[in-house]
């Protein structure tokens, strides 16, 4: 099987082979996953929004120079202190201003909602550092489930072929009939055909993974036999729920949104206070000839205390406060509709993990209730009371069961995941639980 899927793969990729564990596969995607990284600089971006919002209550200092070339001729005056003919003459001047505010609603408000941003943009990170996890994890025992139908399959399929040729033998005997043999027959093509799906299943599992690790992962650990299906602590969902409305990432991203919003609301009416700016202003002007035609040299040292109050902007401050508070209802909304996603979440995340349990314990009796039923049909077949459709259908249901118990184990494991997820915990020691598990 795997030399199969080895090859598949090697044609698509070019990276290096490898077999990992779950906490290897989750390191490869912490590093190469694209999703994260994105989110990594989203983020990293979004810690900006602090230091240029407090820029806005902080000094601005600038300075200006200039150099003119002046040259004047003088046609004609009636002041006799005016000299007659031409002037030439350069002039150098520098300005050193400093302007602090000293109120200014608008950027206090734009200070307080920047380290709301910040605390927004920590908790989208949260939420897709956890979405990783269950990501790697989903696509991680995706690969496993595959190999197991695989592996079922083959086996389903040399029990069909065992079983065509025992009809093919009892027929040519003359103590078989040849329905046996057509049924047989039939069902050896279709596992086959199963066969090649199943194939096909496991390359793309292969593939998903690679997605996220941009790595070539030809084998993962399998899931150990004995594995504790521990019932979820406290024993009671409204507990689970109450902790993932206080704790789930994407809710404190909502209530960071509204507290943004909010305060854009406050930001935007600001526009119709007062501003109070204190300004200092140095200036220095030297220039070397004048039409008195003398220089000279001034220095100036200017203290303002400048005060503006919008009256009229034609309702731009209105409507932009409207526009605001309309925004800020929207995220409302969008609070509640967090609330009652991640409520439903953590809800079947719970009843996920019950359930599984309760799976894992029927399928173990399903497949021995089976066997059993394999056995004796087998021996019915053989002592020509029953039809070999008897057999290959307890064949196929033998195999089914199997990978229906295969399955319910790694939902086990997902349903785990998620419902830490939905409470906002979910880390990395969750991952090292999880592969503890693997052989």
């Amino acid at each position: 099987m795997k030399k199969i899927v080895l090859g598949c793969l090697v044609a698509a990729f070019v990276q290096p082979v490898m077999a990992a564990d779950l906490v290897q596969v989750y390191a490869l995607a912490k590093q190469n996953d694209p999703e994260l990284q994105g989110f990594r600089y989203q983020h990293m971006a979004a810690a900006e929004a602090l230091p240029q919002a407090r820029a806005a209550l902080l000094p601005v200092i600038t300075f200006d120079a200039s150099y003119t070339e002046t040259k004047q001729d003088l046609i004609e005056s009636d002041n006799d202190i005016f000299f007659d003919g031409e002037a030439d003459y350069p002039t150098d001047e520098y300005t050193l201003t400093l302007t602090q505010p000293i109120f200014n609603y608008a950027s206090y408000t734009g200070f307080q909602q920047a380290r709301s941003r910040v605390g927004q943009a920590d908790a989208e990170f949260e939420t897709a550092r956890q979405s990783l996890i269950v990501r790697v994890a989903e696509r991680y025992f995706s690969v496993l489930a595959a190999e197991d139908s695989l592996r079922f399959t083959r086996a389903e399929k040399e029990a069909v072929e065992r079983q065509l040729l025992i009809a093919e033998k009892k027929l040519a005997n003359g103590v078989g009939n040849i329905t046996d043999k057509y049924d047989a027959k039939a069902r050896a093509a279709s596992v086959r055909a199963a066969e090649i799906e199943a194939l096909n299943v496991l390359d793309d599992t292969h593939q998903a993974l690679s997605e996220l690790t941009n790595e070539l992962i030809t084998e993962v650990s399998p899931l150990a036999e004995n594995v504790a299906l521990l019932q979820p602590e406290p024993l009671d969902p409204d507990r689970w729920i109450e902790a993932a409305l206080k704790q789930n990432p994407a809710i404190i991203y909502q209530k960071k949104t509204l507290d943004v919003t909010r305060y854009e609301v406050t930001r935007q009416k600001a526009g119709h206070y007062p501003k109070l700016d204190l300004i200092y202003r140095f200036n220095d002007r030297d220039a070397n000839g004048s039409l008195f035609g003398g220089g000279s040299e001034v220095e100036s040292h200017d203290v303002v205390l400048r005060f503006n109050l919008p009256l009229y902007q034609g309702g731009f401050v209105s409507s932009k406060s409207k526009e605001a508070a309309h925004l800020h209802q929207k995220s409302r909304m969008d609070l509640q509709r967090s609330q009652r996603a991640v409520k439903r979440a953590a809800r079947a995340a719970y009843f996920g993990v019950i359930s599984a349990i309760s799976k894992v314990t029927a399928f173990e009796q399903a497949v021995e209730s089976q066997a059993l039923a394999l056995g004796a049909k087998q021996k019915m077949f053989d002592s020509g009371v029953t039809t070999s459709l008897a057999v290959l259908d307890a064949q196929r249901d033998l195999y089914a069961a199997k990978r229906d118990h295969a399955q319910a184990r790694y939902d086990y494991i997902m349903n785990r995941l998620k419902l830490e997820q939905a409470v906002g915990t979910l880390n990395d020691e969750d991952v090292s639980m999880v592969s503890a598990w693997l052989k």
